[in-house]
C-alpha cells in the first residue's frame, strides 16, 4: 500500500496511515476538546500563508530536456542551460521590492511566525486586507507607467529574440532550423493558439521541423500574457488561511496567544 500525505495536515484515519507517530482523536470528549480549541485559536487570529503570484518574469532553455540529437547541434556546444528575463532588471528590482514590502507588514506586534507563515491576530485583519489591496494597486500603477504603450510587448518580444539568438548560436548546421528576423506578437499568438487547440507539450515538438525553434520558444514563454492588462490581471497577492487538524488540539488548551506559540513549536 501508498500513501500520498501533506506535511502541514495529519489525517483523520490514522489507523490506516503507514507512519505509528501520527496522532489520532479516539473520543468524543477529545473531539469536543479539540473543536473548542479550534474555536478560541480563531478568536485570537489565523494562520496566514502569504503567496504573490504572477512576479516570477524568467524562463530557462535547456536542450537538454529534449534529448535533441547531436547532429543537430555544434560539436563544441556547451551543454548548459540558459536563463532570460521578460524584464529589465531596473524593473525587477522594483517588483521584488514590492514582495518585500508586503512580506514586511508582518511584525511582533499583529502576528508571530509560523513554519509555514504567520499567525495573524484579529485586530489587524482590516488592516492587512486594507494594505494588501493597497499593494496590489501600486504594482498595477507601476507596471501600467513603465511597461504601458507599447512597452510590456516589446520587453516580450526581446526576451523571445534572445532564447532565439541562444539556440541558434548551439545550432549545428545538420539543423536546417528556421530562425526568424523579425517576431511579431501576432505570430506568437498564432503559434500559441495552435499548441492549445493541440494541447501540444515539449514532447510533441520535432527536431526535423523548420520552425522547431520558434514553436520550442512558444512553449517556454507561455506562462507570459502576451498583452500588458493580461499580466497585470495575472499579479495577485495572496493570503492563504490554514488550517489546522483536530488532533493537534486534541489533548490542548488555548487560552491564549502564549498557548498558540507553543502549539506551533510542538507541530
Amino acid at each position: 500500500m501508498s500513501e500520498l500525505t501533506n506535511p502541514q495536515q495529519l489525517s483523520f484515519f490514522s489507523e490506516l496511515s503507514l507512519k505509528a507517530d501520527i496522532k489520532s482523536i479516539t473520543n468524543l470528549s477529545q473531539f469536543d476538546n479539540a473543536l473548542n480549541n479550534l474555536i478560541k485559536i480563531s478568536e485570537f487570529g489565523a494562520f496566514v500563508q502569504l503567496k504573490i503570484q504572477g512576479l516570477h518574469t524568467m524562463y530557462t532553455l535547456d536542450l537538454q530536456e529534449l534529448d535533441v540529437p547531436e547532429n543537430f547541434l555544434k560539436s563544441n556546444h556547451s551543454p548548459t542551460s540558459m536563463n532570460i528575463s521578460l524584464f529589465s532588471e531596473e524593473i525587477r528590482d522594483n517588483l521584488q521590492r514590492f514582495s518585500d514590502e508586503v512580506k514586511s507588514f508582518f511584525t511582533d506586534k499583529n502576528s508571530f511566525p509560523t513554519p509555514s507563515g504567520f499567525f495573524l491576530y484579529r485586530s489587524h485583519f482590516t488592516l492587512w486586507k486594507y494594505f494588501t489591496e493597497q499593494i496590489k494597486k501600486s504594482i498595477d500603477e507601476f507596471l501600467y507607467r513603465r511597461l504601458s504603450h507599447g512597452g510590456y510587448q516589446q520587453f516580450y518580444i526581446k526576451c523571445f529574440h534572445e532564447g532565439l539568438e541562444y539556440i541558434r548560436s548551439i545550432a549545428g548546421v545538420s539543423s536546417s532550423w528556421n530562425f526568424p528576423t523579425k517576431i511579431e506578437i501576432q505570430s506568437i499568438e498564432s503559434v500559441r493558439r495552435k499548441q492549445n487547440e493541440e494541447n501540444c507539450t515539449i514532447e510533441h515538438l520535432k527536431f526535423s521541423d523548420q520552425n522547431f525553434p520558434l514553436n520550442y520558444l512558444v512553449l517556454k514563454t507561455g506562462q507570459f500574457p502576451l498583452n500588458l492588462s493580461g499580466f497585470i490581471s495575472h499579479v495577485q497577492v495572496y493570503s492563504i488561511f490554514k488550517s489546522i487538524h483536530l488532533e493537534f488540539l486534541a489533548d490542548r488548551s488555548i487560552e491564549s496567544i502564549s498557548d498558540i506559540k507553543e502549539l506551533v513549536q510542538d507541530i
